[in-house]
């Protein structure tokens, strides 16, 4: 039986459009993310990278160093989920061009960077979810190395619950540092989707979003305080 073209375009087309999960290898050996041979797909390449579907995933497991966008890609891509291992560095940088991506994940010490000495832009809202995270292990977004960083107006949902067991003492925690001088609409950080929240008065803890030096900044400030009978103890002593 023969199938006509039209049967074998639209099978193709939906090979093309099937999301993927891509895993980071690392085996061309260059750190660029935009290169085919640095992703497996169920443990082997198939010539592609995250992008090739609006509803692919990567992961870029731990301790992965630095991986980096390609330059000489116009955009990012889109792309549903990227998920960036504790120790390692996702750094996005492009010629020109928009950022699409639906969410990142940043786990323990890792970081996201987006860097450009061009228009870097936002072209569309999305999510970065820290997972269950420590002072002292935490994940962290910076977008301060810009030359024109275009926000578009776009939203930036902050999730993610803080482990109170870890605390002790007081400190800050930056989850992000954002050069405030944005173009084509101000950026919006919605943190609710941060859970500080804890029932040990023991324990207190806020979110701030703040600007210093023309840098927006993300701040989880905690202190423990003492309990009456232990401070009275103290000064008894």
């Amino acid at each position: 039986m023969r199938l006509s073209t039209f049967c074998i375009l639209c099978c193709l087309s939906a090979g093309i459009s099937q999301a993927a999960t891509y895993v980071w290898s690392g085996a061309a050996g260059n750190g660029i993310y935009g290169d085919s041979n640095n992703w497996t797909v169920d443990g082997a390449p198939n010539g592609y990278f995250p992008q090739h579907s609006t509803n692919d995933n990567a992961i870029i497991g731990e301790n992965a160093g630095t991986v980096t966008w390609s330059t000489a890609q116009s955009f990012f891509g889109a792309t549903n989920t990227v998920q960036v291992g504790s120790g390692s560095t996702l750094v996005c940088t492009t010629t020109i061009g928009d950022l699409n991506v639906n969410s990142f994940t940043l786990e323990g010490n890792s970081h996201l960077v987006f860097e450009s000495s061009n228009a870097f832009g936002l072209g569309r809202d999305f999510t970065l979810d820290f997972g269950t995270f420590t002072a002292a292990e935490h994940g962290s977004w910076t977008a301060t190395d810009l030359t024109n960083f275009w926000t578009n107006g776009k939203t930036v949902t902050f999730t993610g619950t803080l482990d109170m067991n870890s605390l002790s003492g007081s400190g800050t925690i930056e989850l992000a540092s954002i050069k405030s001088a944005q173009l084509g609409g101000n950026l919006y950080l919605d943190l609710f989707g941060l859970d500080i929240s804890t029932s040990d008065p023991k324990i207190q803890t806020s979110v701030a979003q703040v600007t210093e030096n023309g840098v927006t900044k993300v701040l989880i400030n905690y202190e423990t305080v003492p309990e009456p009978a232990t401070a009275t103890l103290g000064l008894l002593g």
